[in-house]
Protein backbone atom coordinates (compact mmCIF):
# COMPACT_ATOMS: atom_id res chain seq x y z
CA UNK A 1 0.00 0.00 0.00
CA UNK A 2 1.52 3.33 -1.07
CA UNK A 3 0.33 6.16 1.13
CA UNK A 4 0.32 9.59 -0.56
CA UNK A 5 3.32 11.72 0.30
CA UNK A 6 3.00 14.55 2.79
CA UNK A 7 3.48 18.00 1.31
CA UNK A 8 6.86 18.39 2.97
CA UNK A 9 8.13 15.01 1.82
CA UNK A 10 6.88 15.60 -1.72
CA UNK A 11 8.92 18.80 -1.96
CA UNK A 12 11.97 17.20 -0.36
CA UNK A 13 12.27 14.30 -2.82
CA UNK A 14 11.89 16.60 -5.82
CA UNK A 15 14.60 18.93 -4.57
CA UNK A 16 16.89 15.97 -3.85
CA UNK A 17 16.43 14.88 -7.48
CA UNK A 18 17.53 18.30 -8.71
CA UNK A 19 14.08 19.65 -9.64
CA UNK A 20 13.53 23.41 -9.36
CA UNK A 21 10.28 23.89 -7.44
CA UNK A 22 7.74 26.58 -6.58
CA UNK A 23 4.61 26.42 -4.44
CA UNK A 24 1.22 27.65 -5.59
CA UNK A 25 -0.58 29.35 -2.66
CA UNK A 26 -2.72 26.89 -0.71
CA UNK A 27 -1.43 23.76 -2.47
CA UNK A 28 -0.76 21.82 0.72
CA UNK A 29 -4.46 21.74 1.64
CA UNK A 30 -6.01 21.88 -1.83
CA UNK A 31 -7.59 18.74 -3.27
CA UNK A 32 -10.85 17.17 -4.42
CA UNK A 33 -11.15 14.74 -1.50
CA UNK A 34 -13.83 16.59 0.47
CA UNK A 35 -15.80 17.73 -2.59
CA UNK A 36 -16.04 14.21 -4.02
CA UNK A 37 -16.17 12.26 -0.79
CA UNK A 38 -13.32 10.15 -2.13
CA UNK A 39 -9.94 9.91 -0.45
CA UNK A 40 -6.75 10.22 -2.43
CA UNK A 41 -4.72 7.02 -2.26
CA UNK A 42 -3.32 4.53 -1.98
CA UNK A 43 -1.28 5.55 -5.02
CA UNK A 44 0.21 3.08 -7.47
CA UNK A 45 1.45 5.05 -10.48
CA UNK A 46 2.25 8.40 -12.09
CA UNK A 47 0.20 9.74 -14.99
CA UNK A 48 1.84 12.24 -17.34
CA UNK A 49 -0.06 14.83 -19.41
CA UNK A 50 0.40 17.87 -21.61
CA UNK A 51 -1.66 20.96 -20.80
CA UNK A 52 -2.88 21.58 -24.38
CA UNK A 53 -2.51 25.29 -23.70
CA UNK A 54 -0.19 28.08 -22.56
CA UNK A 55 0.06 30.06 -19.33
CA UNK A 56 -1.94 27.32 -17.71
CA UNK A 57 -0.58 27.35 -14.18
CA UNK A 58 -3.62 28.96 -12.54
CA UNK A 59 -5.95 26.70 -14.50
CA UNK A 60 -4.10 23.58 -13.37
CA UNK A 61 -3.46 24.65 -9.79
CA UNK A 62 -6.80 26.19 -8.85
CA UNK A 63 -9.30 27.41 -11.44
CA UNK A 64 -9.89 24.30 -13.51
CA UNK A 65 -12.00 24.39 -16.68
CA UNK A 66 -15.72 24.30 -17.43
CA UNK A 67 -17.16 21.12 -15.96
CA UNK A 68 -13.87 20.13 -14.31
CA UNK A 69 -12.89 21.98 -11.12
CA UNK A 70 -9.25 22.40 -10.11
CA UNK A 71 -6.77 21.29 -9.11
CA UNK A 72 -6.12 19.45 -12.36
CA UNK A 73 -2.79 17.93 -11.33
CA UNK A 74 -0.36 17.63 -8.46
CA UNK A 75 2.43 19.39 -10.37
CA UNK A 76 2.49 21.91 -13.20
CA UNK A 77 5.73 21.77 -15.19
CA UNK A 78 6.64 24.96 -17.05
CA UNK A 79 8.73 25.23 -20.22
CA UNK A 80 11.62 26.48 -18.08
CA UNK A 81 11.66 23.24 -16.08
CA UNK A 82 10.10 24.87 -13.01
CA UNK A 83 7.78 22.47 -11.18
CA UNK A 84 5.00 24.25 -9.30
CA UNK A 85 3.27 22.27 -6.59
CA UNK A 86 -0.50 22.48 -7.14
CA UNK A 87 -2.07 19.90 -4.84
CA UNK A 88 -1.18 17.45 -2.10
CA UNK A 89 -4.56 15.74 -2.32
CA UNK A 90 -6.89 14.32 -4.92
CA UNK A 91 -6.70 16.09 -8.31
CA UNK A 92 -8.92 15.94 -11.41
CA UNK A 93 -6.38 14.78 -13.96
CA UNK A 94 -6.83 11.12 -14.87
CA UNK A 95 -10.54 10.41 -15.23
CA UNK A 96 -11.60 6.79 -15.74
CA UNK A 97 -8.74 4.41 -16.57
CA UNK A 98 -9.19 1.16 -18.46
CA UNK A 99 -8.58 -1.59 -15.93
CA UNK A 100 -6.41 -3.65 -18.27
CA UNK A 101 -4.11 -0.68 -18.81
CA UNK A 102 -4.11 0.30 -15.12
CA UNK A 103 -3.25 -3.26 -14.05
CA UNK A 104 -0.18 -3.26 -16.30
CA UNK A 105 1.20 -0.22 -14.47
CA UNK A 106 0.08 -1.48 -11.06
CA UNK A 107 2.02 -4.71 -11.66
CA UNK A 108 4.87 -2.93 -13.45
CA UNK A 109 4.71 -5.08 -16.55
CA UNK A 110 7.18 -4.47 -19.34
CA UNK A 111 4.38 -4.03 -21.89
CA UNK A 112 1.21 -1.98 -21.60
CA UNK A 113 -1.87 -2.93 -23.62
CA UNK A 114 -4.10 -0.44 -25.38
CA UNK A 115 -6.82 0.71 -22.98
CA UNK A 116 -10.01 -1.33 -23.32
CA UNK A 117 -13.22 -0.03 -21.79
CA UNK A 118 -14.63 -3.55 -21.82
CA UNK A 119 -12.01 -4.59 -19.24
CA UNK A 120 -13.68 -2.31 -16.69
CA UNK A 121 -12.58 1.02 -15.30
CA UNK A 122 -10.71 2.43 -12.33
CA UNK A 123 -10.97 6.00 -11.02
CA UNK A 124 -7.50 7.22 -11.93
CA UNK A 125 -7.76 10.27 -9.69
CA UNK A 126 -7.78 7.98 -6.66
CA UNK A 127 -4.64 6.03 -7.49
CA UNK A 128 -2.21 8.21 -9.45
CA UNK A 129 -0.09 11.32 -9.23
CA UNK A 130 -0.72 13.73 -12.11
CA UNK A 131 1.94 15.82 -13.85
CA UNK A 132 0.68 18.49 -16.28
CA UNK A 133 3.50 19.58 -18.59
CA UNK A 134 3.09 22.88 -20.44
CA UNK A 135 2.70 22.18 -24.17
CA UNK A 136 0.13 22.95 -26.87
CA UNK A 137 -0.12 19.27 -27.73
CA UNK A 138 -0.38 20.03 -31.43
CA UNK A 139 2.57 17.85 -32.36
CA UNK A 140 4.66 20.92 -33.24
CA UNK A 141 5.19 22.67 -29.92
CA UNK A 142 8.61 21.61 -28.60
CA UNK A 143 9.42 20.43 -25.09
CA UNK A 144 12.67 22.26 -24.25
CA UNK A 145 15.62 20.33 -22.83
CA UNK A 146 15.20 21.83 -19.36
CA UNK A 147 11.52 20.88 -19.27
CA UNK A 148 12.05 17.29 -20.39
CA UNK A 149 14.97 16.83 -17.99
CA UNK A 150 12.83 18.06 -15.09
CA UNK A 151 9.97 15.80 -16.22
CA UNK A 152 12.22 12.72 -16.04
CA UNK A 153 13.52 13.84 -12.65
CA UNK A 154 10.00 14.28 -11.23
CA UNK A 155 8.88 10.79 -12.24
CA UNK A 156 12.15 9.29 -11.06
CA UNK A 157 11.90 11.05 -7.70
CA UNK A 158 8.48 9.55 -7.02
CA UNK A 159 9.56 6.09 -8.21
CA UNK A 160 12.72 6.27 -6.11
CA UNK A 161 10.73 7.20 -3.01
CA UNK A 162 8.31 4.29 -3.33
CA UNK A 163 10.77 1.77 -4.75
CA UNK A 164 8.83 1.61 -8.03
CA UNK A 165 10.36 0.87 -11.41
CA UNK A 166 9.91 3.12 -14.44
CA UNK A 167 7.03 0.84 -15.51
CA UNK A 168 4.91 2.72 -12.95
CA UNK A 169 5.16 5.83 -15.15
CA UNK A 170 2.21 6.06 -17.50
CA UNK A 171 0.88 8.55 -20.03
CA UNK A 172 -2.72 9.69 -20.27
CA UNK A 173 -3.19 8.20 -23.72
CA UNK A 174 -2.13 4.80 -22.36
CA UNK A 175 -4.94 4.60 -19.80
CA UNK A 176 -7.78 6.80 -21.09
CA UNK A 177 -11.05 5.32 -22.37
CA UNK A 178 -11.93 8.75 -23.75
CA UNK A 179 -9.37 8.86 -26.55
CA UNK A 180 -6.85 11.20 -24.91
CA UNK A 181 -3.70 11.79 -26.95
CA UNK A 182 -1.34 13.27 -24.40
CA UNK A 183 1.50 13.70 -24.08
CA UNK A 184 2.77 14.27 -27.63
CA UNK A 185 5.19 16.49 -29.47
CA UNK A 186 8.90 16.89 -30.25
CA UNK A 187 11.57 17.13 -27.54
CA UNK A 188 14.50 19.48 -28.07
CA UNK A 189 16.94 16.94 -26.64
CA UNK A 190 18.05 15.11 -23.53
CA UNK A 191 21.58 14.48 -22.30
CA UNK A 192 23.74 13.75 -25.34
CA UNK A 193 20.65 13.01 -27.47
CA UNK A 194 19.40 15.52 -30.01
CA UNK A 195 15.83 16.24 -31.06
CA UNK A 196 13.37 13.33 -30.90
CA UNK A 197 9.64 12.67 -30.64
CA UNK A 198 8.14 12.07 -27.23
CA UNK A 199 7.04 8.47 -26.73
CA UNK A 200 6.01 6.75 -23.50
CA UNK A 201 8.53 3.98 -24.14
CA UNK A 202 11.47 6.39 -24.49
CA UNK A 203 10.31 8.40 -21.50
CA UNK A 204 10.23 5.28 -19.31
CA UNK A 205 13.66 4.28 -20.60
CA UNK A 206 15.01 7.68 -19.53
CA UNK A 207 13.42 7.35 -16.10
CA UNK A 208 14.81 3.81 -15.77
CA UNK A 209 18.30 5.02 -16.65
CA UNK A 210 18.06 7.77 -14.08
CA UNK A 211 17.02 5.30 -11.37
CA UNK A 212 20.29 3.43 -11.91
CA UNK A 213 22.14 6.47 -10.55
CA UNK A 214 22.02 8.60 -7.40
CA UNK A 215 19.41 11.36 -7.24
CA UNK A 216 22.18 13.92 -7.82
CA UNK A 217 23.09 12.43 -11.22
CA UNK A 218 22.68 14.33 -14.48
CA UNK A 219 22.41 12.67 -17.90
CA UNK A 220 25.74 12.46 -19.63
CA UNK A 221 27.69 13.15 -16.44
CA UNK A 222 28.90 9.56 -16.20
CA UNK A 223 30.25 9.53 -19.76
CA UNK A 224 34.08 9.55 -19.61
CA UNK A 225 36.01 12.17 -21.51
CA UNK A 226 37.47 10.92 -24.80
CA UNK A 227 40.85 9.26 -24.28
CA UNK A 228 43.56 11.69 -25.41
CA UNK A 229 45.86 10.44 -28.15
CA UNK A 230 48.99 8.72 -26.89
CA UNK A 231 52.06 10.93 -27.13
CA UNK A 232 55.05 9.50 -28.97
CA UNK A 233 58.58 10.67 -28.23
CA UNK A 234 60.29 11.93 -31.38
CA UNK A 235 64.07 12.58 -31.31
CA UNK A 236 65.36 15.97 -32.42
CA UNK A 237 66.83 16.02 -35.91
CA UNK A 238 69.53 18.25 -37.30
CA UNK A 239 66.79 20.31 -38.94
CA UNK A 240 65.09 20.75 -35.54
CA UNK A 241 68.34 21.93 -34.00
CA UNK A 242 68.83 24.46 -36.75
CA UNK A 243 65.38 25.86 -36.03
CA UNK A 244 66.31 26.24 -32.35
CA UNK A 245 69.84 27.52 -32.90
CA UNK A 246 71.15 30.73 -34.44
CA UNK A 247 73.82 29.22 -36.65
CA UNK A 248 73.68 25.69 -38.04
CA UNK A 249 72.75 23.99 -34.77
CA UNK A 250 74.97 26.13 -32.49
CA UNK A 251 73.91 28.52 -29.74
CA UNK A 252 75.46 31.79 -28.53
CA UNK A 253 77.85 31.01 -25.67
CA UNK A 254 77.16 32.60 -22.26
CA UNK A 255 79.04 35.84 -21.78
CA UNK A 256 80.74 34.56 -18.62
CA UNK A 257 82.26 31.57 -20.44
CA UNK A 258 86.08 31.45 -20.20
CA UNK A 259 86.57 31.44 -23.97
CA UNK A 260 83.69 33.79 -24.82
CA UNK A 261 84.35 36.04 -27.80
CA UNK A 262 82.27 39.00 -28.92
CA UNK A 263 83.36 38.27 -32.47
CA UNK A 264 80.48 36.37 -34.03
CA UNK A 265 82.86 34.77 -36.48
CA UNK A 266 85.06 33.34 -33.71
CA UNK A 267 84.56 29.81 -32.36
CA UNK A 268 84.32 31.17 -28.80
CA UNK A 269 81.09 32.98 -29.64
CA UNK A 270 79.18 29.71 -30.10
CA UNK A 271 78.56 26.52 -28.13
CA UNK A 272 77.15 23.27 -29.40
CA UNK A 273 73.95 21.92 -27.87
CA UNK A 274 75.97 19.30 -25.99
CA UNK A 275 78.23 21.94 -24.47
CA UNK A 276 75.18 23.94 -23.40
CA UNK A 277 73.60 20.91 -21.72
CA UNK A 278 76.83 20.01 -19.90
CA UNK A 279 77.10 23.57 -18.61
CA UNK A 280 73.49 23.47 -17.42
CA UNK A 281 74.14 20.19 -15.65
CA UNK A 282 77.25 21.51 -13.91
CA UNK A 283 75.31 24.59 -12.81
CA UNK A 284 72.69 22.37 -11.20
CA UNK A 285 75.44 20.36 -9.46
CA UNK A 286 77.00 23.54 -8.12
CA UNK A 287 73.65 24.73 -6.79
CA UNK A 288 73.08 21.41 -5.05
CA UNK A 289 76.57 21.53 -3.48
CA UNK A 290 75.97 25.07 -2.24
CA UNK A 291 72.58 24.22 -0.77
CA UNK A 292 73.96 21.12 0.94
CA UNK A 293 76.90 23.12 2.33
CA UNK A 294 74.63 25.82 3.77
CA UNK A 295 72.34 23.24 5.35
CA UNK A 296 75.30 21.35 6.85
CA UNK A 297 76.82 24.58 8.20
CA UNK A 298 73.60 25.55 9.96
CA UNK A 299 73.26 22.09 11.45
CA UNK A 300 76.88 22.07 12.65
CA UNK A 301 76.55 25.49 14.24
CA UNK A 302 73.37 24.43 16.01
CA UNK A 303 75.20 21.38 17.33
CA UNK A 304 77.87 23.55 18.96
CA UNK A 305 75.44 25.84 20.76
CA UNK A 306 75.71 25.50 24.54
CA UNK A 307 78.89 23.39 24.46
CA UNK A 308 81.26 26.28 25.26
CA UNK A 309 83.53 25.37 22.37
CA UNK A 310 86.15 27.87 21.23
CA UNK A 311 86.04 29.52 17.82
CA UNK A 312 88.59 27.21 16.24
CA UNK A 313 86.61 24.13 17.28
CA UNK A 314 83.39 25.58 15.91
CA UNK A 315 85.03 26.55 12.60
CA UNK A 316 86.59 23.10 12.26
CA UNK A 317 83.21 21.41 12.91
CA UNK A 318 81.49 23.59 10.32
CA UNK A 319 84.20 23.03 7.71
CA UNK A 320 84.09 19.27 8.20
CA UNK A 321 80.29 19.25 7.93
CA UNK A 322 80.43 21.26 4.70
CA UNK A 323 83.09 19.01 3.18
CA UNK A 324 81.17 15.86 4.07
CA UNK A 325 77.95 17.30 2.65
CA UNK A 326 79.59 18.28 -0.65
CA UNK A 327 81.22 14.85 -0.98
CA UNK A 328 77.84 13.20 -0.35
CA UNK A 329 76.20 15.31 -3.06
CA UNK A 330 78.89 14.35 -5.58
CA UNK A 331 78.58 10.67 -4.65
CA UNK A 332 74.80 10.80 -5.06
CA UNK A 333 75.04 12.53 -8.45
CA UNK A 334 77.71 10.17 -9.77
CA UNK A 335 75.85 7.07 -8.62
CA UNK A 336 72.69 8.19 -10.45
CA UNK A 337 74.61 8.97 -13.65
CA UNK A 338 76.65 5.75 -13.68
Amino acid sequence: MATPLSAGRFLAILKAEGVKTAEYPGWTTRGRDAATGRQFGPVHMILNHHTAGTNSLAVVAKNGVAGLPGPLAHIHLAKSGLATMCSAGRANHAGPMAKNAYDSFLNERSTHPAPSKSSGTVDGNDVSYGIETENLGNGKDVYPRAQYDAWVRIDAAICREYGWSAESCGCHKETSIEGKIDPKGPVEGYGARGRFEFTPKQFRADVAERLKHPASWSPGSSTPDPTPPKETAVPLTDADLKLLATRDGYFPAPRDAADYSTDKKAAGHYWSLGTHLRAQSEGIRAARRELAALSAAVTALAGQVGKGADTATVVAAVQKAIADAVIKVDVDINSKES
